[in-house]
């Protein structure tokens, strides 16, 4: 694909680009691209490569064609007129996988389509894909769009529906269950089991959610955990994310439905 009128860009590999001229450069997201092709139109601008968790241009962008720093993941770059290499010595299960940056490094996201299913059996079936797969939170607003477009292309249509939902990781934190739970309770920082994540920002609740209320009279606790909407016949909800019952699978028959579920674990 085309990646603005300066270079090209291949797709799936763990680094941050910066381009541009003299002291201007554009930042690129991580593990976004594998090779990097300059074009006519890009002669005499010099191109940067850095291998950052951190969203800074390189200070030498100017007068070095490209630098390096430290990662938690390996990684050479090379480079053979007119095409920058990239490669990585980690990898996902295989290609339908999509690879993220999160804090330990590169973690690997899918979405599967099973309908009828709760959150503990979706939670089982990320186990299968092997040793710290886990049902998935979002990181960043990038996997939340992954997320999304893919749950999209395997649900399609289901007009039988109000909104169709994916199953995510997290639960809700013990102490946020009772009627006198603590004022920190709010938000997504009510839930708790979120592996491999640090950030929050791409978690936007449905109006009323979190709900703390008890869905039958007498039940001690709210086996709460979470799920992303995707429009069906309403769209207020989509892109959203709620809190219902953990063993929740379909609610009044044709409201709304779990039939996905998002994995991570970390790259190998």
């Amino acid at each position: 694909m085309m990646f603005s009128e300066f270079f090209t860009v291949g797709v799936l590999i763990s680094t941050s680009l910066a381009y541009g001229s003299d002291g201007n450069c554009n930042l690129c997201d991580i593990y976004a691209t594998s090779s990097i092709t300059q074009t006519t139109a890009s002669n005499g601008i010099q191109i940067g490569v850095k291998v950052d968790t951190l969203k800074r241009c390189p200070v030498d962008l100017k007068d070095v064609q490209y630098t390096k720093t430290d990662t938690l993941d390996s990684y050479t770059l090379s480079y053979s007129d007119p095409t920058w290499t990239i490669s990585y010595d980690k990898k996902c299960i295989d290609d339908s996988w999509k690879m993220f940056i999160r804090p330990q490094g590169g973690a690997c996201l899918k979405v599967f389509k099973k309908p009828g299913l709760n959150q503990s059996d979706s939670g089982t079936l990320c186990k299968e894909n092997g040793a710290g797969y886990e049902l998935s939170g979002m990181q960043s607003k990038l996997e939340w769009s992954y997320i999304m477009e893919s749950a999209r292309a395997l649900i399609g249509s289901v007009p039988t529906r109000d909104y169709t939902t994916v199953w995510l990781g997290g639960t809700m934190r013990p102490y946020c269950y009772p009627d006198n739970r603590p004022s920190n309770c709010t938000g997504i920082q009510a839930f708790e089991n979120f592996p491999y994540q640090d950030n929050f920002d791409a978690y936007v609740f449905t109006p009323g959610s979190p709900n703390f209320t008890r869905p039958y009279p007498g039940q001690e606790y709210y086996n709460a955990c979470l799920q992303l909407n995707l429009k069906q016949n309403k769209e207020a909800w989509d892109g959203k994310v709620t809190n219902v019952m953990c063993q929740f699978s379909c609610n009044g028959g044709t409201a709304i439905c779990a039939v996905a579920y998002a994995c991570v674990g970390l790259a190998t």
